[in-house]
Parts: C-alpha cells; structure tokens; sequence
C-alpha cells in the first residue's frame, strides 16, 4: 500500500492532485493551487526529496504523495509535506505516510521535521503533537510551523508515564 516514489508516477501523481478539492490542495500547499507545482513533483520524482505514495489495493491508482526534503538553511531539518485525496482523508492513510517519512527520516540521521500547518487542522495538528516532541512552533495568520524531533521507529501515539504506586 505504502511504496517510494517511481519517476513513472508522474502521470498518476497529477491525476492524483486533480481528483483533489481544492480546499485540500489549498491546506497542503498554502495558496490556490490549480496544478501540482512542477518544480515540487519533480524534487519528489528525482530522489532531493524522500517521497513515499499510497495506491491501496483496489483504488485504481495513486491517492496520496508525501514528501520530506532539506530546508535551505539546515540539511539536518526536513520539511514535511502530505497530501490525501479527499475520498480517501481520514482512513488512516496520512498516518501510514507520516510514519514512513519518519522512519526514513531516523534512519538517514535526520533531527527535526518541519510541517507547516493550517490552523484550521486542529485533528493533524493534535495527530502530530501526540506522536512526536515539539521542538519549536511558530504562527502567523492562519499557518502554523512546527518543528518536532523525529522519533524512532515506529510511530505512534506517546504515553505518559504511569503514575507510581504507593508503598
């Protein structure tokens, strides 16, 4: 279900962003996006970029990207970027895609990831703070930018310490 990113994807990956609303492409690139962006698709199809697709068993095709790249400032931090095609949000398909990228993320020496949020998400932004430590958070207007340590494999949900017994 969960798979690297092939250049062949390219086709799939922009039937993929057509079939998307464009309330969805506006939270994951921030703007009014009408294609997905060329310069962005091509760091996912050439390697810059760790990119990972989901093509459930049955769908017909692609029906989620995910990408992690270096911020220009910091190689050691990685932007995080996820993108679900409507039909298939809140089926526990961008949950799969995040624990990839961090996986990959941990196992290739990366510190900190980068999500920059819509504060209108308050599920992912709940999703991402009870799976990893923020590190640092920023807003502005209605974005919000995290930065969170990246966990060791696998992703999921923190627990708090149990407390102690009494004697």
């Amino acid at each position: 279900m969960i798979r690297a990113v092939r250049p062949e994807d390219a086709a799939a990956l922009a039937a993929m962003f057509g079939r998307c609303s464009g309330e969805t492409r506006y939270r994951r690139f921030h703007g009014p996006v009408t294609e997905i962006p060329a310069a962005y698709l091509s760091s996912c199809l050439d390697g810059r970029h760790r990119a990972f697709v989901a093509e459930p068993a049955g769908a017909g095709g692609l029906v989620a990207l995910a990408s992690a790249g270096p911020v220009p400032d910091d190689p050691r931090v990685h932007e995080v970027g996820v993108l679900v095609e409507d039909a298939w949000q809140r089926r526990g398909v961008g949950g799969l895609l995040f624990a990839r990228l961090f996986a990959a993320a941990h196992a290739a020496g990366v510190e900190r990831m980068r999500l920059e949020l819509c504060r209108s998400q308050p599920s992912l932004i709940a999703y991402v703070c009870a799976r990893a430590d923020v590190v640092a958070s920023s807003a502005a207007g209605c974005d919000l930018t995290v930065d969170v340590a990246v966990p060791a494999p696998p992703l999921s949900r923190r627990r708090s310490p149990a407390p102690a017994r009494a004697r």
